[in-house]
């Protein structure tokens, strides 16, 4: 099947749909301004309505491609918010609020899903709009990246868009169109100028040697700021959020890292993405040579899956007295004290993606992608685990109080869980008592004695460093006088 009539019969399959008006930024970085030449693209996507973010895989079909996207729970393969798919064609986008929607047809979501569907390139995007102008209901900006390592900018309505391509540099777009013939003035109140404005600040204020995926995840997507000397006082109690890239209604967020001409866009392939407000959460990663999804990940599972994870995680930051989306102040005090958990744990699943890929680069394509689903499972299993058991923890405390006297001897989860070079593990004493911490491989051999004293009743915090000690299974045991307290650790090398 051809290109035009590939188009052709998507759109007379496509359901209308309503548009969320709510904002959202998104940004790329391709060539020099990236540190291995691979493009970068970010989303950080607002919805106040209560769906939770989903993220699912669409298995292609002898003319589409397979692709894994992220959609609001109950929607399917017909609309993505964000994807990439098994050619390295990626594509974001946000709805402006300065242009006009045409006409009906595929609204922007359902067209973003057309992409992924069918383009492999930015070419095959500018001929997907040529071949639906007049045939679409969209106000939307789209930001696209291919395995070519290229990537662009389009401000699209019903009939017409405007390409800003991204060559050798940088790009930001917030829900204010800027270029297109269309565009009216930024509606009142707009925010968008300030968040654009932060984040072109963020991508050209990066590490020196060029902007990498794990930059993005932890200083674009996350930010909670509208100017670097905030943030550098932080904390500072209540925030104002509105006017900032992951705020009150941030639903979810993504950074693709995409391929550069000579890779196999399969293997090295990846979308980051965050269920949830990514400020206080961690983004996991899919790829499409994993299509298998961890079932807890997912909205549909019990608890509505990581999405209702984070959303337990907001309660602890955000009044919801008036009701969900009713305040826009973060409790930074609290917000800080989960990110001294998170921020490690996000850089632990880094670390490890960043030794697993110079792997499957040598592998074959079987062999790699065996490999990366494995591991893409162990990721998603774990960082879900890690966040539940985060809130167990924070939920019901205040930073203010004083800590409590342990009334029990506990052995609690290390954390970073799946960990790289470090991980610290906690215990408790109800009081005074010989106290040895050792650490043990699965044979039974004794790799190291944390400690081994008498401690006074309290809480203890113990760092281990796994040196270079191979990966795999360790475990920390805890013996207090005649009882033994043991709990497993995972080391990825």
């Amino acid at each position: 099947m051809n290109q035009h009539k590939k188009i052709v019969t998507l759109v007379s399959i496509i359901v209308l749909s309503a548009l969320s008006l709510t904002a959202s930024t998104i940004g790329i970085a391709t060539g020099s301004k990236t540190a291995d030449g691979r493009p970068l693209l970010f989303k950080n996507k607002d919805r106040t309505d209560n769906y939770p973010s989903d993220v699912d895989y669409y298995p292609g079909t002898a003319d589409h491609y397979a692709y894994v996207f992220q959609e609001n729970y109950g929607d399917s393969h017909l609309k993505a918010r964000m994807g990439i798919n098994s050619a390295g064609f990626a594509v974001v986008y946000t709805t402006s609020e300065n242009l006009q929607g045409a006409g009906t047809g595929p609204s922007g979501s359902e067209f973003a899903a057309m992409a992924l569907k069918i383009c492999s390139t930015i070419q095959d995007f500018r001929d997907l709009l040529e071949l639906t102008a007049g045939k679409r209901d969209v106000h939307d900006h789209f930001g696209v990246i291919d395995s070519s390592g290229a990537g662009s900018l389009f401000e699209a309505d019903g009939f017409t868009h405007v390409e800003i391509p991204i060559i050798d540099s940088i790009g930001v777009m917030a829900n204010t169109a800027k270029y297109h013939p269309h565009a009216t003035a930024p509606a009142s109140g707009s925010t968008s100028p300030e968040r654009e404005a932060r984040a072109v600040y963020l991508l050209t204020h990066g590490p020196a040697d060029g902007l990498d995926y794990r930059y993005f995840l932890n200083e674009v997507t996350k930010d909670f700021c509208t100017i670097q000397a905030h943030e550098d006082a932080m904390p500072v109690g209540q925030y104002k959020t509105d006017a900032v890239l992951s705020r009150y209604k941030t639903a979810a967020s993504c950074v693709i890292k995409g391929a550069k001409s000579g890779d196999d866009p399969k293997t090295e392939s990846v979308m980051w993405l965050t269920l949830g407000e990514p400020s206080f959460a961690v983004a996991v990663p899919f790829t499409v040579n994993a299509p298998d999804i961890a079932p807890d990940i997912r909205a549909s599972s019990e608890g509505d899956g990581m999405a209702g994870s984070i959303d337990r995680m907001r309660t602890l930051i955000y009044d919801y007295t008036d009701g969900r989306y009713s305040d826009k102040h973060a409790d930074t005090y609290m917000l800080m004290k989960i990110r001294a958990f998170t921020i490690p744990y996000q850089d632990s699943m880094c670390y490890s993606y960043n030794r697993h890929i110079e792997k499957w680069r040598a592998q074959s394509a079987d062999e790699a992608r065996q490999d990366m689903e494995d591991w893409v499972l162990k990721m998603q299993i774990g960082a879900k685990d890690f966040y539940d058991s985060l809130y167990a923890r924070l939920s019901g405390t205040k930073i203010d109080d004083a800590p409590s006297m342990p009334t029990t001897v506990q052995l609690l989860r290390n954390y970073p869980n799946p960990f790289n070079s470090a991980t610290t593990i906690q215990y408790n004493l109800p009081q005074t008592q010989n106290a040895e911490l050792t650490i043990f491989n699965v044979s039974g051999q004794r790799i190291a004695t944390l400690v081994n004293k008498r401690q006074k009743a309290g809480s203890y915090s113990v760092v281990f460093k796994a040196g270079n000690l191979p990966g795999g299974v360790y475990i920390s045991r805890l013996r207090i006088n005649n009882r033994v307290f043991s709990l497993k650790m995972i080391l990825l090398k």
